[in-house]
Parts: C-alpha cells; sequence; structure tokens
C-alpha cells in the first residue's frame, strides 16, 4: 500500500513539473513573438509618424506593451508623443495616419491574419498634456485578431 502510494506521488510531482516546464516555454516563446512585434510595429509606427510630420527622421519612437492590461496574448502596443493639434482636427487626423498606415504596410508587404489588416489602430486620442496616444494592434494572432473584434464591438 505505501509503494502505491509512493509510486502516485512521483507521477503526481513529474506531472506537475512538466505542466510547470509547458508553461514556462510557452511564455518565453510568446515574450519573443511580443518583442519581435514590438520591433516590427515600432519601425512602421515611425514610418508613419515621420510621414505625418509628427517626428523628424532623427526622431525614434518605442512603446508601451498593452497586453499586460489586456491579456496573454494581445499583440497591443501603446504610443505617446507630444503633438500640436486640437480636437477639431482631431478625427482627420485619425483618418489620415489610418490610410498612411495602411500605405506603409503595403509598402513594407506586411501581412496580418485573413480578413484582417496586419496592423490596426485601436485608440487615438489627446490628453489634456496635449500628448496623442495611439494604441496600435499587430494582428498576428486570434487572440490580437479577437481584441480588435471586442474593441470594435464597444465602438459601435
Amino acid at each position: 500500500m505505501g509503494k502505491i502510494i509512493l509510486i502516485i506521488l512521483c507521477l503526481l510531482v513529474i506531472a506537475i513539473f512538466l505542466k510547470v516546464r509547458q508553461l514556462w516555454k510557452r511564455k518565453r516563446a510568446f515574450k519573443l513573438v511580443e518583442t519581435l512585434s514590438q520591433e516590427q510595429t515600432d519601425k512602421i509606427i515611425r514610418l508613419v509618424l515621420i510621414k505625418e510630420g509628427l517626428i523628424t527622421e532623427d526622431q525614434e519612437v518605442s512603446s508601451t506593451v498593452l497586453s499586460d492590461i489586456w491579456g496573454q496574448g494581445v499583440l497591443v502596443f501603446s504610443y505617446e508623443l507630444v503633438v500640436q493639434t486640437n480636437d477639431g482636427d482631431l478625427s482627420a487626423t485619425r483618418r489620415q495616419f489610418v490610410k498612411d498606415l495602411q500605405t506603409v504596410c503595403s509598402a513594407q508587404k506586411l501581412q496580418g491574419l485573413p480578413g484582417y489588416p496586419p496592423l490596426m489602430v485601436t485608440d487615438f486620442w489627446v490628453d489634456e498634456r496635449q500628448s496623442l496616444h495611439i494604441d496600435v494592434a499587430n494582428i498576428a494572432n486570434k487572440a490580437t485578431a479577437q481584441y480588435v473584434h471586442d474593441i470594435n464591438k464597444v465602438e459601435q
């Protein structure tokens, strides 16, 4: 009887170890995908911001990862920059930004999941400090596509 319990406990410990190892590997793999996706998105957004005249060619762009807020697997990046704009110009600025984003993505031959653009603006607003906030989804996986779908449902 004691041997059976010992064998069961050993099997349980092995199963737990294997599951923890699998989760660790999955998290490490996603972190790599997230980093590569962020670098790609930063590069494209920088080109769009230069085209829009919102930054100069010698300026770099860096983003904040929003997956900590929205959940594991979501590839959404937030950008913040100081601009001179007012709320009246914001919708026109957003439309032009989205148009230029699509143009740059096409020129760079980026592809998203079927039925989705590779990059999509999910939020675009100016705060009281005149900082422009842009959230961009890199639609490279189903979790991000679902996030974009949910955001679109909320906005309708």
